[in-house]
């Protein structure tokens, strides 16, 4: 019961494609995963895939902590690869924000008095 309550703030979209039931629960897993690595806790994310002819386009959103919503997409040629290029680029969003929330609570040394 706990895996159904963690997985719930997690929404995936399509729009006329048939993602089977691997793809949605790989989905899952890995924005879980990339979000508890950086900032420890979820708050909402959504996740959409689109089809434009040959291409996939997708789409994630995601809000962690207390971070504005970060959004990510890529197009590819399956929805495999849209979905793990869009989600390499929120990897690199959250990992600059947790450098920058870092980088701001150090403390500076007091600047030199001048003789």
């Amino acid at each position: 019961m706990k895996q159904n309550a963690t997985l719930a703030p997690i929404r995936i979209n399509s729009s006329n494609i048939d993602l089977g039931e691997a793809l949605p629960r790989k989905v899952q897993e890995e924005i879980l995963h990339v979000a508890e690595t950086h900032f420890g806790h979820l708050k909402h994310a959504t996740v959409g895939f689109t089809r434009d002819g040959h291409w996939y386009c997708c789409t994630i959103n995601v809000q962690v902590g207390n971070l504005k919503m970060i959004i990510a997409e890529a197009t590819a040629t399956n929805c495999n690869q849209a979905f793990d290029l869009a989600l390499a680029k929120i990897g690199n969003q959250l990992l600059r924000r947790k450098k920058r929330a870092a980088d701001s609570r150090r403390v500076q040394p007091p600047a030199a008095a001048h003789a």
